[in-house]
């Protein structure tokens, strides 16, 4: 869903924020010709994991990936076109000032991608209801998209797909 969302063009530079295993970096690079993705998680595991799953593209220099934190994104200001991150809002110790960093780093005209479970559906979860001051960052469809117009976003639309047991939401703002 998020793939397809972000329509990436063979000139995009792309962030991605909390690559976990690398996946998607993976399903992302060969989309591009000219452009880069640039990914960071705070997991030196995921890390090690991502970096071998995509050696080869490292290789390439279209794929460079870093230990760092969503509150200290290493990159200058207005570099990337999209910003992509799913399921790590909920663990970001400052939103707020999170928020402000994915801007900073966001071209002017550039897209925010925040790849999330509803708040509602997370919270009947037994693991997420034990553990809520690390799942502390719990969101509604709604009160995504009221945070990143705070945040300055505009254009926010929040995508969904309904499932079971967990309905995936994407919210889409342009600086």
């Amino acid at each position: 869903m998020g793939l397809k969302l972000m329509d990436l063009k063979p000139d995009s530079t792309v962030l991605e924020i909390g690559f976990g295993n690398g996946r998607l970096i993976s399903k992302m690079a060969p989309r591009l010709d000219t452009g880069k993705i640039v990914g960071i998680d705070i997991s030196k595991e995921m890390l090690a994991e991502a970096e071998k799953k995509n050696r080869m593209l490292i290789s390439t220099g279209r794929v460079e990936l870093y230990e760092a934190s969503v509150g200290n994104i290493p990159s200058e200001d207005e570099y990337f076109d999209k910003i992509f991150t799913a399921n790590t809002i909920y663990f970001w110790p400052d939103p707020a000032s999170a928020i402000q960093e994915i801007r900073r780093t966001l071209k002017i005209g550039g897209k925010a991608y925040c790849a999330f479970r509803p708040e509602n559906e997370l919270k009947n979860n037994s693991v997420i209801k034990s553990n809520l001051t690390i799942f502390k960052n719990l969101f509604s469809k709604e009160s995504i998209q009221i945070f990143l117009e705070e945040a300055g976003f505009e254009n926010v639309i929040v995508h969904e797909q309904i499932g079971k047991p967990y309905s995936n939401l994407i919210a889409v703002g342009t600086k």
